[in-house]
């Protein structure tokens, strides 16, 4: 058809205003389908919340075990230690400081070194340990008490090194303040057994006696 010649009668050409955007057909879900479709859903969310209490548990566990190993492997160490030098803590200052006593002394001096290395070691171990939060008073006493039993041993070593320089009320000094530093240690050492038996217990500490 020749473009100039005129339109045939009744036919129209379609404009935007015929154009119909066509419906679209929604799904037919009946109430049994919506009824189970909800209830998967809702299996779902409880094996994923059932799933991450599960896995968090077992992280926790295995948090407590670890922590648990390391402080068990430094008790064994310290026991050693504490074995070689419970004869000097028992031998009176008087005694300890006597002429004549220059091999003991340097035994004394090397075993107070040797325990000061121990208890740095293992409290950099266990201060590195990430615990629950149930346990974190227990690992704070701990460290508490490896700090205060590496200032008995520092002390104990500048006593001998005073001693070594014939300076006995240094040497006398320091194996005081060694004393105290003892004492507070075995203070931190019953306030991690307290918090780690609540820790354990699900309960409160329970007040100092």
């Amino acid at each position: 058809m020749d473009p100039g010649s005129p339109r045939p009668f009744g036919l129209k050409l379609p404009g935007i205003s015929n154009l119909k955007i066509p419906r679209l057909s929604r799904p037919a879900i009946d109430r049994k389908k919506a009824l189970t479709i909800a209830g998967v859903a809702v299996a779902v969310i409880a094996v994923l919340l059932v799933g991450g209490f599960l896995v968090t548990s077992y992280l926790e566990n295995q948090q407590v075990a670890l922590f648990c190993g390391h402080i068990s492997a430094s008790e064994a160490d310290l026991f050693l230690v504490h074995g070689r030098i419970s004869v000097y803590m028992q031998t009176p200052a008087d005694g300890l400081l006597a002429a004549g006593c220059d091999d003991r002394m340097r035994e004394f001096a090397a075993i107070a070194r040797y325990g000061r290395d121990v208890t740095a070691y293992h409290r950099q171990i266990i201060a590195s340990d990430t615990v629950p939060e149930a346990y974190s008073g227990a690992q704070s006493a701990y460290i508490r008490a490896l700090d205060r039993l590496n200032h008995a041993f520092s002390f104990w070593s500048s006593a001998a090194t005073a001693y070594d320089m014939r300076d006995y009320a240094a040497a006398n000094r320091n194996l005081a303040e060694a004393d105290g530093a003892w004492q507070e240690y075995t203070a931190a050492v019953a306030e991690y057994d307290r918090e780690l038996r609540a820790a354990e217990e699900g309960a409160e500490v329970p007040p100092e006696q």
